[in-house]
């Protein structure tokens, strides 16, 4: 008599709701999840000394929170709300089954964006602390809503030069 081991099945997909200001994750937790944006803007953040520096925001029909579901490691920055929020938490035990028939250099390619990007985020955190007087935006917690990520991705380019630091992207 045959027996199949029945494997738990992974937990689905569910809604959270979030009003402005309500954080999604911080910096530094470990992950269980990423979350599709159904309705309304996250700001993604960055811990600094007494504020934060908004370095994303991320819209309806797009994900926050991949990162960590390639490199397991804890969160590289902090997702809150700026309006009212709608997202799709789809927890990583859903997608370990899918991701296990993904071809070995596969895998390999997406770990190296991943480790590139949070490498990137590294970089801006520390151009930001070695120039507090910089031209990035320093924010304080509070939705903003005239920032500009065009300036703030100039402002980090003209830090790079100035400093000769390269973040390791090769393209």
């Amino acid at each position: 008599c045959w027996h199949a081991e029945v494997m738990p099945s992974p937990p689905p997909p569910s809604t959270k709701k979030l009003r402005p200001g309500q954080a999604l994750f911080q910096e530094g937790e470990m992950p269980r999840s990423m979350y599709l944006v159904v309705k309304g803007t996250i700001s993604i953040r960055k811990m600094q000394p007494g504020s934060y520096i908004e370095i994303a925001r991320i819209y309806a029909n797009e994900v926050v929170g991949e990162l960590s579901f390639f490199d397991r490691q804890p969160r590289s920055a902090a997702a809150f709300a700026l309006t009212e929020v709608e997202v799709t938490e789809i927890p990583f035990d859903a997608l370990d089954k899918i991701f296990q028939g993904t071809p070995p250099y596969l895998k390999s390619v997406i770990s190296a964006m991943a480790e590139r990007l949070r490498k990137a985020t590294e970089t801006i955190k520390r151009l930001q602390k070695q120039s507090p007087q910089s031209d990035l935006p320093v924010d304080s917690g509070a939705p903003d809503e005239d920032f500009d990520a065009a300036a703030a991705l100039a402002a980090i380019d003209k830090a790079g030069d100035k400093s000769g630091s390269d973040t390791g992207s090769t393209g």
